[in-house]
Formats: structure tokens, sequence, C-alpha cells
């Protein structure tokens, strides 16, 4: 099986669930392809088009495959990578998501924002970022922003106020449809073992 793990803050646990069902060689130095090119390291939000177009298995925030809705087979949500997708305000202006019409909102998530305020029947105008989309609401570019908050700790360190989370976001075994049949035995030892528990701490 190949495997594409995202860089950043689900990579370490990833590494640690999946080394207690199969000894896995990461990349090393600058390298993105570990040496028998079994493992690869990608952007979050590049795993599941990865996944998608061949490679067997990734890990993928849920808040990730929300937004890119590839097709993919997801077997299990993992015991990792807890966090929230919220909206949030510089703390001078709290105002509630219905008194947002006409705001511009920072956020690297476009389409779950949009059908978020849709849903509230509150017109906004987004602004696509990649990098710290805090940056925008600090600097006034946008009216507020919506992205991944863990501690919220980042928020207050910005002078931002959380107005509302717009869903639960958790780490996703995701599976390439192809190699769910070919490969079926594999995959299916892999998932039978994630599914106990016992085998996450």
């Amino acid at each position: 099986m190949r495997f594409v793990l995202p860089k950043g803050r689900l990579l370490k646990d990833s590494v640690n669930l999946l080394r207690k069902f199969i000894p896995l060689e990461l990349p090393t130095g600058r390298s993105l392809v570990s040496r028998e090119g079994k493992v690869l390291l990608a952007r979050a939000f590049d795993v599941p088009v990865y996944v998608e177009h061949g490679i067997d298995v990734g890990i993928a925030g849920s808040d990730v495959v929300e937004e890119l809705s590839p097709d993919v087979f997801i077997p299990l949500e993992l015991p990792f990578g807890k966090c929230r997708l919220s909206i949030a305000v510089p703390k001078d202006n709290r105002v509630d998501v219905e008194r947002m019409d006409g705001f511009r909102i920072a956020t690297k998530y476009p389409r779950i924002t949009k059908k978020f305020f849709q849903s509230r029947g509150v017109d906004v105008e987004l602004i696509e970022l990649h990098g710290s989309v805090e940056l925008a609401a600090i600097t006034g570019i946008a009216d507020a922003i919506v992205d991944i908050v863990e501690t919220a700790q980042t928020l207050r360190v910005h002078g931002l106020w959380e107005v509302e989370k717009i869903m639960d976001v958790s780490a996703l075994l995701l599976v390439n449809r192809v190699a769910q049949k070919i490969k079926f035995q594999e995959i299916n030892s892999l998932v039978n073992f994630l599914k106990e528990g016992d085998k996450w701490n």
C-alpha cells in the first residue's frame, strides 16, 4: 500500500497510529517521498486529491474533506485531530452571524463558508486565502474569518473573538476507490485493526 500523509498538525499522530499496524519509513530531509516510495507527504488540502487519483490510503481532516468533496471511500474517523471550524471577528466588533450581511470573510474554506452563510440567509463576500487568515482581520482586509480553532489561543493572541462554530473536525482515513477493490484484503486488515480502540492508546 502507498500512503499520503498531511504535513502539519496531523502528521505525528498519523505516523504513530499507522506504525502500530505497519513499519512506516518517512521521507528524510527535504524529500516528500520515502526511499521505498510507500509514503508521501503533502499539503493537507492535497491529500484527498492524491487519494482520489491513485494513492491507496491517506489521512486528512474532515474540514478538508468537506471542503473538497473528493470521490474517495471513508471507512473510519480517527481518534485525533479534534478541533472545530469557526467564525471569528475582531474582539472590538463582536457581532452575531445574522448581523454579518455584507461582511468580507477571509477563509481557506470558501465552499463550506458560502454554504453556511447561505443557510442563515446572510449575504457575504468571500476572500480566499491559503496562509494565516488571522492577518486579514488584523489588517482590516476582512471583517471576519472562518478558520480552524483548537484552543482559541491563536485567536486571543491576534485580538479575535470566536462568534460561532460551523462544524466539528477530526481526522479521517481515506481510501482510493480502486484500491479498495484490488487491495481489499490489505486495506480491510488496516481498517479492522484501526477500528479496535485499544490500538489507539
